[in-house]
């Protein structure tokens, strides 16, 4: 269902970006825990070759110790109720640790003037490749390890009259200075790498007035996120297609535009609540297209069949009324949609209404009128080969609101047996079929009765010839509501399946790849 518009609790709001935070700090322990003990090997060298009496089994016991804890820390964060803040400063302790306990090093291999001191710089650097943050939450950790080593010197010297003297030693100051400039200077660049590395990732992941929080999908050339209005609280999802999808050329990257302006008009122009609503589109400042969409909460038809098996006769006709609600408007605006299939159609719980459908994704629609034939021949698009009706499979340029009614024949197929059409092993084959196969009748598929008439409904939409269709999505309604008497599917029936199947709702709207060939499904429920 849509999300309130009203302010949620804190509670209930989802830290923006928490999921890829938690990737972050996972892919930066997962680096500590590689990186770490790779320089035992330097270790050995230091310690039997440049420094014989340095204590070679001291510098393990500091690996194998700081290792442990990269690997508690890891196992904390893959725990997904595991607090993020929590998480972040453990992490960060290893990142210090580090670079005390190279500084602790340091003391057995040249004191002030040891070459370890480098190592410090080395863990500056890896923190801000991996984990970009805000300069403010970076700095006590950047001051730590800036510091670390003059810290770990000046302790040593407090209770070593030997590391005392080095401090008055102007030679071994000199090399100190040196060092330490380079020590100092990484960690000042790196704190300012992580900020702008995060930066750059805040405004990537802002779009007009609203910020991504977490992926729900990808299919296509897009994906779709959930998404939240910076100062309504108004949860949304946002598609996304980058104009890198489609090469380099500047001609495909125009033709692309013009395609995603004419989805975005065409949804906005269609007021119908049976087509998603679309809130703002735009391009974003790295060339990102991208739209705003209402939040539906329910599952696409493709999953309710899959996960449920084929849907009886009375809510299937429900669901289809609702779809020639959405089309009809459509044509009558003069736009056809294209692609018609049951993972553009999403049932969901809408407000109070449950088995609500909302037709989605109109990437492909024409208008009837005028067409700019390059748009489809550059984007070489036309529909998903399962569902696509003759005319627009031969490409002769004669499509019209009677191609949808044919692929909404095809999803009544699916609604009720479960199976496609014609279930080949290739989108070609597929393709041929349509064209030259012959379907066979819904009840030689099913062992349920399917209502006569129903049958006799479904099999004039997939008429090879569009004249032998229904002529409107109007016209396929009406039949449709005739057999809505006969057949009703009640909101109260409705409801109960939800409250057995679905209490939560189930999961926001994604986009998933069409998919072609034989499926196995489950008896619905």
């Amino acid at each position: 269902m849509v999300e309130p518009s009203t302010p949620l609790p804190p509670a209930t709001i989802t830290t923006i970006g928490a999921v890829t935070d938690r990737q972050v700090i996972l892919r930066a322990i997962r680096a500590g825990l590689w990186i770490w003990p790779s320089f035992a090997l330097l270790d050995a060298y230091m310690c039997f070759v440049a420094y014989p009496v340095a204590p070679f089994a001291l510098f393990v016991a500091y690996r194998v110790t700081l290792e442990i804890g990269f690997v508690v820390v890891y196992r904390v964060g893959l725990r997904e109720g595991s607090n993020l803040d929590r998480l972040f400063f453990w992490h960060s302790l290893t990142y210090r640790a580090a670079a005390v306990i190279i500084s602790l090093m340091a003391i057995h291999l040249g004191g002030i003037r040891s070459p370890y001191m480098h190592g410090i710089s080395i863990v500056a650097l890896v923190w801000a490749a991996l984990e970009p943050v805000p300069w403010r939450r970076a700095l006590p950790t950047f001051i730590w390890i800036g510091l670390a080593f003059p810290a770990v010197m000046g302790i040593g010297a407090a209770v070593s009259p030997s590391a005392r003297a080095e401090w008055l030693n102007a030679s071994a100051l000199t090399v100190f200075i040196s060092n330490y400039v380079f020590v100092l200077a990484s960690s000042v660049l790196s704190l300012l790498l992580s900020h702008t590395v995060w930066q750059a990732q805040q405004q990537a992941r802002t779009f007009g007035s609203y910020q991504l929080e977490s992926l729900l999908g990808r299919g296509g050339m897009g994906e779709v996120w959930r998404a939240r209005h910076r100062l309504l609280a108004r949860r949304a999802a946002i598609k996304l297609v980058r104009a890198d999808k489609f090469g380099g050329r500047a001609d495909r990257k125009q033709a692309a535009l013009a395609r995603f302006e004419r989805e975005a008009q065409a949804t906005a122009s269609l007021r119908s609540p049976h087509t998603v609503e679309l809130y703002d589109f735009g391009i974003s400042d790295v060339g990102t297209f991208y739209y705003v969409m209402e939040l539906l909460e329910g599952l696409d038809a493709t999953a309710l069949v899959e996960r449920f098996g084929p849907l009886p006769a009375e809510r299937a006709i429900h669901i289809l009324q609702q779809v020639c609600d959405s089309l009809g408007e459509a044509h009558a605006a003069g736009l056809v949609h294209r692609d018609i299939k049951p993972s553009n159609l999403y049932v969901c719980s809408y407000g109070r209404t449950v088995d609500f459908v909302k037709v989605l994704d109109f990437g492909l629609v024409k208008p009837l009128a005028t067409e700019n034939a390059q748009l489809t021949t550059q984007l070489a698009v036309h529909g998903t080969p399962a569902f696509m009706a003759p005319e627009q499979v031969q490409g002769d340029g004669h499509t019209d609101g009677r191609s949808d009614l044919y692929a909404v024949g095809c999803v009544a197929y699916w609604l009720l047996t479960g199976r496609r059409v014609f279930e080949a092993e290739t989108a070609m084959q597929a393709l041929v079929q349509h064209v030259y196969g012959t379907p066979t009748p819904l009840s030689e598929r099913v062992p349920q009765p399917i209502p006569p008439e129903l049958d006799a409904l479904v099999m004039s939409c997939l008429q090879k010839d569009p004249a032998n269709r229904p002529q409107t999505a109007d016209a396929l309604a009406d039949a449709l509501a005739v057999l809505a008497w006969a057949y009703p599917w009640p909101q109260d029936r409705a409801r109960a399946w939800w409250q057995e199947h679905l209490p939560s709702g189930s999961e926001p709207f994604s986009t998933e790849p069409a998919q072609t060939g034989t499926q196995r499904v489950r008896k619905h429920g």
